[in-house]
């Protein structure tokens, strides 16, 4: 099965999770036409990429930010067809914010582009050719392959309302989700199947699914927008109250105790550790501190 999971970057809330088939794609998710508020921003993968969905979260008055798919063609904003591998090594200047027109739909957005340094492209590059080689059983193209030198992203929210250094932070703080299901995974064993029959395995699944529900809450009640916390030492330290929190279920009065109990220890033990590129918090907070290399 999929999880498909919405994560608040605001509040630390998981404002929608879906149970779909393993098998089913993401772009295909019944999430993609949901309703959103207007004024709301939906940041996703490629994944999720598809114009027709990006029209019509922009027809709701919402956003979206997305990295753009590499077979999806550009138009200048007066509708001149732009071959991007081409046009961008001539752009000038490190980052570039251009008004273009997305698909055959000629969706009008922004388009935010910069260079990567060549070791992190040249990583790119291998991992696109082990996945065509294994998925399609050839080469990548030369175009395909020069793709990897940019990253590239495309934006409905104005200039004016989101810098580009901004939709830059935002598009790397999409990473939280991913590490969300990594702590499912490898503290929550989520999608780890035990037990002699199918009912019982099932039954952990749930158990520890709605686990790591709970786990999550104590997360955003302890560190969530604190620059200075861990959020992944904050989960680990959930393990220490599990029975202390089991046993004060159904008395109200306890339970808040113990919650309280936990935030102080997560206060004093769940410290981030020192270093020297700012975190997800601080970029949110203050996204002039982002640092990355351009070429």
């Amino acid at each position: 099965m999929k999880l498909q999971t919405e994560l608040d970057l605001r509040t630390g809330g998981l404002s929608h999770i879906d149970i779909e088939s393993g098998r089913s794609g993401d772009g295909h998710t019944a999430r993609q036409y949901a309703g959103r508020p207007a004024g709301s921003l939906r940041i996703t993968d490629l994944g999720y990429f598809g114009v027709a969905v990006f029209a019509a979260l922009s027809a709701a008055g919402a956003h979206f930010l997305s990295r753009l798919h590499y077979k999806t063609s550009v138009r200048t904003a007066d509708g001149r067809p732009l071959c991007l591998p081409d046009w961008l090594p001539r752009r000038p200047g490190g980052l570039m914010d251009e008004p273009i027109l997305l698909g055959p739909e000629r969706l009008a957005c922004r388009l935010i582009a910069w260079r990567l340094p060549r070791e992190q492209a040249d990583r790119r590059r291998q991992k696109l050719r082990r996945q065509m080689r294994s998925k399609e059983g050839r080469a990548p193209t030369a175009d395909r392959l020069a793709w990897c030198d940019w990253t590239v992203l495309v934006t409905s929210v104005p200039a004016a309302a989101l810098a580009a250094s901004e939709a830059i932070v935002l598009y790397r703080a999409r990473w939280q989700v991913e590490l969300l299901f990594k702590r499912w995974k490898s503290q929550d064993l989520v999608a780890a199947l035990s037990g002699s029959t199918d009912v019982r395995q099932m039954a952990r699944v749930w158990a520890r699914l709605l686990a790591a529900l709970v786990q999550h809450w104590l997360v955003v009640t302890a560190a969530w927008g604190d620059a200075a916390r861990s959020w992944g030492k904050t989960a680990e330290a959930v393990r220490g109250f599990v029975g202390r929190l089991l046993a004060a279920l159904d008395r109200p009065a306890a339970l808040e105790d113990v919650i309280a109990a936990f935030v102080q220890t997560a206060a004093t033990t769940c410290r981030r550790n020192t270093r020297r590129k700012p975190g997800t918090v601080e970029l949110l907070n203050d996204p002039g501190r982002l640092e990355f290399r351009l070429t």
